[in-house]
């Protein structure tokens, strides 16, 4: 995880160098918290088609996987958003680099969510004793990219990761994967 947001800061820093090389052409950096919700690419035997999706099946286990992040959003509010960005123009004296941001959460509270919406899934979470590592939490602001692409509003987080777990089902029971 550290490398993948190590290459994650060198890569912003490295396209902003080449924008202000080349201030003639308009870049737009759309910086995403992990996204979760519906499937929008084709599901493999492998769970890394899951895409983020697979650290909701790594929750289905007796213990808390050790997933750091905190921060998400839904794909389908990730989608919307690279659509707006189509229409936005350049900004004299500023870097179109929005942070997208549902909020934070606590992987505890999406087991709780699971339980109560999900009630047959609950024998396979963490028990209510178990405790989850800590969480990235950092506050994120996320002013520019409402002021400039005019978000409001995301999908709910209850309504992204139960779309989230639903997909997880469906791949465990087209792979033979459940259990």
């Amino acid at each position: 995880m550290q490398v993948y947001q190590e290459a994650k800061t060198f890569a912003d820093k490295k396209i902003w160098g080449i924008a202000h090389e080349h201030p003639e052409v308009d870049f737009t950096v759309l910086l995403l918290p992990a996204l979760f919700g519906p499937q929008l690419t084709p599901l493999t035997s492998s769970s890394s088609s899951l895409g983020t999706n697979d650290f909701v099946r790594m929750l289905l286990a007796p213990e808390y996987p050790p997933i750091p992040i905190g921060h998400m959003v839904d794909v389908r509010d990730a989608a919307r958003t690279h659509k707006l960005t189509l229409n936005t123009t350049s900004i004299p004296r500023r870097d179109k680099r929005f942070i997208i941001l549902n909020g934070t959460f606590l992987w505890k509270d999406v087991a709780t969510l699971i339980r109560s919406k999900r009630p047959e899934l609950a024998g396979r979470l963490p028990g209510e004793a178990s405790v989850p590592g800590p969480q990235t939490s950092a506050p994120l602001d996320t002013s520019f990219a409402k002021e400039v692409l005019g978000i409001e509003g995301y999908i709910s987080q209850e309504e992204t990761f139960l779309a989230a777990v639903d997909v997880v089902i469906e791949w465990e029971t087209k792979f033979g994967n459940g259990r």
